[in-house]
């Protein structure tokens, strides 16, 4: 089999068709001229039986999905030991749906809430399939009210001369009930009342189906439990009185402990490594505790320095002129709280030491802890507030605060790197809707967060801000098998006032940076927004007779200054490739970003295009993406330092050169883009 297609199906995809058929085509491998002379792939053949009962199938679904008319006929092309297969369709008009009618409901829940957005509405095709699922869905309503014995019958009437559809539901239903007793099967260690205050329906509540699936839900969510299965322990009661049902809950319970190890390798991070060691049901009671650490820059970084930096490492060798060229490392324990109040709020306590480097930009090091609050207003809505606090500093290049702040003295720049508290209440809340969280193909995911620092809370005076951020990202099916995903992320900081001309001041790692394989990807990893340059002129050396002696260096250092404001938009279409069974897929993508705001300046807005490949793995796909800049460099201070080398002195403004290559960005990751 060459090929199978279909013509003139506007009422139902091809996709949808195709299911509904046995014939169908050879695998791409088999029937490609370019790769089925291997003798690869699956070879289908075609069956003159089964093609006549295709087109009785085809008919059968249209006449289910309402086009009582339909005709299908077919069109053979024979070549070459070929078949090619087109099926021809001629849908007609379909029978519509004049009148939907639900009644016996009328005593115990108003007929709005029973018939909005049933799956059958009026003015669409009398699709039988979507009549089972209306039935249904009434069911499930009236499930998730009390009346899980609920019945409903159906029945409806087609004026064919007319094309009208008039459809009725009779409500049956049943005795209204509560939850009995409830039961848990299968617990070897855990407390049976870790299992019952986890779940959100209690003895004596009205039976609710929706919160059965929630109560899952929660005791996955424990992760003290490998398979949660819980339902009515009976039948559901028929009494026309009010009634009360039983509840099993069956578990097996998942290992108390669990080690987890991984690593990797960026152009970014050099290789990567992290360990975590959790202890379930700690204390007893639900809880748990993780230890966990991260380090990267190994192989770069102090003291695991193997050089790495001037070979597959090499976009760190800068990083080194500025002695930001540590070992980077996070050291966290968390301790676990769950059920506090409810089971839908819980507490956690963190206590972390950490050194971190933001990519040309600053070295942070701190030791803290924090205290956090979490409520789910929703299975997909958890909101939480913490409370931190940290004692640290953090360092970034003289030439940043030449820019930021006019301070332009080594002496005068050591302030701003001093050990401070650092102290915030942030408030976060993220409506979770996306089918997969490694590589969604539909749903939305909406996230918003909002920092305040200030010394009424502990923090240092100079380290006060209100910062938020609000991002939202979204998928759907494109064009029959691809993926559309779009974002939109913006974020704003407002600073305090710093010194006797008081200028704005925001701390270095709080500003917002841009640029990279998560963001505007025909930048490199910070490259996009304001910056500062610094030109060496000379540096000290030794020659062969002893004598130190000044040897020119034209080498020019960059450093984003980050700025107060962010807007990130990205769009991305992915499309799997033809008989990779979605293993393998191609991407392309545009990005625009702009920052703004701020004494560092500000950058144009930039939209970048680029193009990219996918392969699917167990820790979300591999992903290589080649982004493309159009726009000239934009220029920006350049600073040289003084004989003395303790001050740096602005000699004009600076726009590196870039050729037809150096436009072209090459970023590898794993994990999709957002």
């Amino acid at each position: 089999m060459r090929g199978v297609s279909f013509e003139g199906n506007h009422a139902i995809r091809d996709e949808v068709l195709q299911t509904a058929i046995v014939t169908s085509s050879s695998s791409w491998f088999a029937r490609s001229p370019l790769v089925r002379w291997i003798g690869l792939g699956e070879k289908r053949y075609l069956n003159e039986t089964e093609l006549r009962r295709d087109v009785l199938r085809l008919m059968a679904l249209y006449r289910q999905t309402g086009f009582t008319d339909a005709a299908v006929d077919t069109l053979v092309r024979r070549s070459d030991g070929a078949v090619s297969i087109r099926f021809l369709v001629e849908e007609g008009e379909p029978v519509r749906v004049d009148t939907v009618v639900v009644t016996g409901h009328e005593q115990i829940v108003p007929t709005v809430t029973l018939t909005e957005r049933l799956p059958l509405q009026i003015g669409a095709p009398f699709n039988r399939l979507l009549l089972l699922a209306s039935a249904d869905t009434i069911r499930a309503r009236l499930a998730n009210r009390g009346y899980p014995a609920a019945e409903v019958f159906r029945n409806f009437d087609i004026d064919r001369e007319a094309r009208l559809g008039r459809v009725h539901f009779e409500v049956d239903p049943g005795p209204r009930t509560t939850v009995g007793a409830i039961e848990v099967v299968g617990l070897e260690g855990v407390d049976a009342n870790v299992v019952l205050r986890t779940m959100t329906l209690k003895r004596g509540e009205l039976y609710r189906q929706r919160e059965l699936y929630r109560s899952q839900l929660a005791l996955y969510r424990t992760d003290l439990f490998s398979y949660v299965s819980v339902a009515p322990a009976d039948t559901f009661p028929s009494a026309a009185s009010d009634s009360v049902v039983d509840l099993r809950v069956r578990l097996a319970e998942s290992p108390r402990h669990r080690v987890r190890l991984g690593g990797g390798f960026g152009t970014i991070d050099c290789f990567r490594a992290l360990a975590s060691y959790t202890v379930y049901d700690f204390l007893g009671g639900g809880r748990s505790l993780e230890l966990r650490g991260r380090s990267s820059k190994i192989g770069a970084g102090e003291p695991l320095d193997f050089g790495l930096q001037n070979s597959i490492c090499r976009a760190l060798a800068e990083e080194q002129d500025a002695g930001r060229l540590k070992l980077n490392y996070n050291l966290t324990a968390t301790f676990l709280q769950p059920y506090v109040f409810s089971p839908r709020s819980r507490v956690s306590l963190t206590v972390f030491g950490e050194r971190y480097t933001e990519y040309r930009a600053y070295l942070r090091e701190a030791i803290g802890g924090e205290v956090g609050f979490g409520y789910d207003v929703a299975p997909d809505l958890p909101i939480a507030v913490a409370y931190g606090l940290s004692y640290g500093s953090t360092q970034a290049e003289l030439s940043v605060f030449c820019a930021y702040l006019n301070v332009c003295s080594e002496e005068d720049a050591a302030f701003f790197a001093e050990r401070r508290r650092r102290a915030t209440l942030t408030l976060t809340a993220v409506r979770e809707r996306r089918n997969s969280i490694l590589n969604p193909s539909r749903g939305h995911r909406a996230t918003a967060e909002l920092v305040w620092a200030s010394p009424l809370i502990g923090s240092d005076t100079l380290i006060q801000f209100t910062k938020g951020t609000i991002e939202f990202s979204a998928y759907r099916r494109l064009f029959t098998r691809g993926i559309l995903g779009v974002r939109v992320k913006f974020g704003t900081v407002f600073p305090t006032r710093y010194g006797a001309t008081e200028q704005d001041y925001v701390p270095t790692e709080d500003r917002f940076y841009a640029g990279g394989a998560n963001s505007v990807r025909g930048y490199g990893h910070n490259e996009l927004g304001p910056k500062v340059y610094v030109r060496e002129i000379a540096v000290d050396s030794v020659d062969q007779n002893g004598q130190m002696v000044a040897v020119p260096d034209t080498t020019v250092r960059v450093s984003p200054t980050g700025a107060n404001n962010l807007l990130l938009m990205n769009v991305e279409y992915r499309i799997p490739l033809s008989g990779s069974s979605d293993r393998f897929s191609l991407a392309a993508f545009v990005d625009a970003g702009h920052l703004y705001g701020g004494p560092g300046g500000s950058s144009s807005f930039r939209i970048t295009p680029g193009f990219g490949f996918r392969l699917a793995s167990p820790l979300g796909p591999i992903r290589l993406d080649l982004g493309y800049n159009p726009y000239p460099p934009e220029a920006y201070p350049i600073y040289e330092y003084t004989a003395d080398r303790t001050e740096l002195v602005q000699v004009g403004d600076y726009a590196p050169a870039l050729s037809f290559f150096t436009r072209w960005h090459l970023h590898l990751s794993v994990g999709q883009p957002f």
